[in-house]
């Protein structure tokens, strides 16, 4: 029946009239991650997204894997709530396939691989930037299924303070502040946050499991950060900047085997911190040059270890040190642009855990990319060489076409290649680890239709996505990892934003095989087809809205025998200008109230558990920002 009701709402977006409306909401024209310079929206080749900073403060306390979710081609599995570990799968990609910027810098775990999205509030985020595709001749390692770019509050011209608070279910509360400010030739700013959220049980209960009695309290999570900019102009020619982010998060959750050891209340912490100054420098009018340096840290503690065949309260630490430089040349030729790139990457990591044979590696890469628009030709070619000190060298290239075929309607075509790094996991941790694990590799092909004409846009894209020496470690393989599996994924993406009238209709559904060539299976926690659709009604000072999400069923394991049932969310809100300095804002989620889950902890059927998901729950914010 789900499946149905997503098939008719495909229907109906194919019958959508195109009807502008007088409306002064806008996104961005500028785009800067699929090319590394900023460029107009309209040349951009590549399948992009921008969530605007309007979108975020619609999104109350949603998450940013909540908010990527509602974007076209992304899909995302979450264990149990709030700050519980949640991982994006970008066009049937990997969670470990995608590379998470906080403006400019990797925050990533060396460890997992995964980006903690779960501990970056949006109360942080001023903007957005989503290219899906092989991103790795521009980005390098884990640019499979593309780049998510994060960027914080910055500085603007004047004085502009504001203040937020939100309280909704689960007693969740959100408190926001900042100041933003500055001149001419300088801006600052400073963001703080605090989340608290008592949340409830990880796991749904199940009276089956020995340990069902131990996992049924409420597995809360708690939250700060603080985000600062500093931009100086220096003079006309040159300037400086600097970033810093931190978020800390205080996190419980539930075990499987918790009935093993009564005593263990199970707990983690994460700080995620991120500081970086760049030089900028108009060396003429045909060269502009710029220098970052910057360190990001993973630091995640489990506030208990196993030791002598038993858990303690004793800290167990992960963590990772990330020291990244990035000189970037942009120049101007006669015809086009030429963009010449040297990027390190210099990976430490801190463990207790002592079965590491190895803790640090170093990538050195060289880029250089071409642009072009001509008439009503654009053109991008991307070449990459990654040299690191534990894999063999890597070489990644794109190339991109896109032609005018009108003013509004457009076609694009692009075929590139991309790869993901092995994870200190896989490569040194114990006697499981495999060091002579080389990168898993892909080549993807992808070609779109677009249409845009101001605020309505329409785009299908079309893309096949085959990865080799894709890493298994199950039981296949004795839990070992190897590069014995070949993936792929063929796909399309229909996505659209329309105004009739008052009313603007947002929709996205992707339908997609990802599948394991060597084994015939589909791969685990991915659907066939999921999407969206929202709806908003602007009048006077209100913006009504309607969200739906829904995704088909899909596997929770490689070996398919555990199917995880499809479903449909649907939220609604209200957003109200009291004035012009207040702002109100009123959302509903899960309305119809909709047990549903991401994912599973063994069979649930047995003696397994089911993640929960929240059930229909309130939020309700008041915003203090002069105009």
């Amino acid at each position: 029946m789900k499946k149905i009701i997503l098939l008719s709402l495909l229907i109906a977006h194919l019958f959508i009239t195109n009807v502008l409306a007088d409306t002064e909401l806008k996104t961005s024209d500028v785009f800067v991650t699929a090319t590394r310079t900023p460029i107009p929206k309209n040349n951009v080749i590549a399948d992009t997204t921008i969530i605007t900073e309007a979108e975020i403060k619609l999104a109350g306390s949603s998450s940013l894997p909540e908010l990527l979710q509602r974007q076209p081609g992304i899909e995302i599995s979450n264990n149990g709530g709030p700050g519980k570990v949640s991982t994006l799968l970008l066009r049937g990609t990997s969670s470990t396939h995608s590379v998470v910027l906080l403006d400019g810098m990797r925050i990533d775990s060396a460890t997992t691989g995964f980006t903690a999205i779960e501990n970056i509030p949006l109360s942080q985020i001023e903007r957005i930037e989503i290219v899906r595709g092989p991103s790795s001749s521009l980005y390098g390692q884990d640019a499979i299924g593309g780049v998510i770019q994060i960027f914080t509050k910055k500085g603007l011209n004047g004085f502009k303070p504001y203040l937020s608070f939100g309280y909704g279910k689960y007693d969740t509360s959100i408190l926001q502040g900042g100041i933003r400010g500055g001149d001419e030739k300088t801006t600052y700013a400073i963001n703080l946050s605090s989340q608290n959220s008592k949340g409830f049980s990880a796991f749904e209960p199940n009276p089956n499991s020995s340990a069902n009695i131990f996992n049924l309290d409420n597995d809360g999570y708690r939250n700060k950060s603080v985000s600062a900019s500093l931009t100086h102009k220096i003079n006309e020619k040159f300037n400086i900047n600097f970033q810093y982010f931190l978020s800390q998060g205080k996190n419980k959750y539930d075990n499987r085997y918790a009935n093993y050891y009564p005593t263990i209340d199970w707990k983690n912490t994460q700080d995620q911190e991120s500081f970086s100054g760049t030089f900028n420098a108009q060396l003429s009018h045909l060269w502009k040059s710029s220098l970052r340096l910057g360190r990001s840290v993973d630091d995640y503690i489990e506030k208990q270890r196993y030791v002598s065949s038993d858990y303690i309260e004793l800290d167990n630490i992960y963590k990772t040190t990330q020291d990244q430089i990035t000189w970037q040349n942009d120049i101007l030729l006669p015809l086009g642009s030429l963009v010449l790139l040297y990027e390190k990457l210099d990976q430490k990591i801190n463990v207790t855990d002592t079965s590491y044979s190895k803790k640090d590696r170093q990538n050195d890469a060289y880029m250089i990319g071409y642009n072009l628009n001509s008439n009503k030709h654009n053109y991008q070619v991307n070449l990459r060489k990654d040299f690191n000190s534990v894999y063999n060298d890597t070489s990644t290239g794109n190339i991109g076409y896109s032609y005018e075929i009108s003013p509004n309607w457009s076609f694009a075509a692009s075929i590139g290649s991309a790869f993901r790094s092995p994870t200190f996991n896989y490569l040194y941790a114990g006697s499981s680890a495999n060091p002579d694990l080389q990168p898993e590799k892909s080549k993807n092909f992808e070609a779109s239709l677009r249409y845009r004409y101001e605020s309505d846009s329409f785009s299908l894209v079309t893309f096949k996505n085959k990865i080799t020496d894709f890493i298994v470690s199950d039981s296949t393989t004795g839990y070992k990892p190897y590069n014995i599996n070949t993936a792929e994924i063929f796909g399309a993406t229909l996505s659209s934003s329309h105004f009739i009238d008052h009313f603007q209709i947002r929709t996205s559904f992707t339908l997609q095989s990802p599948s394991n060539e060597s084994t015939g299976k589909d791969l685990p926690r991915r659907s066939n087809f999921y999407g969206n659709l929202g709806l908003n009604y602007y009048v006077r000072d209100w913006n009504l809205g309607f969200e739906a999400t829904g995704s088909s069923n899909r596997f929770n394991d490689a070996e398919n025998l555990y199917k995880i049932p499809g479903y449909i969310k649907t939220n609604i809100f209200a957003e109200y200008q009291i004035n012009q300095n207040f702002k109100m804002n009123a959302r509903i989620d899960n309305v119809l109230d909709k047990n549903y889950t991401y994912a599973y902890e063994g069979n649930p059927s047995s003696n397994g558990f089911r993640y929960q998901t929240p059930s229909q729950n309130f939020f309700i914010s008041l915003r203090y920002e002069p105009q």
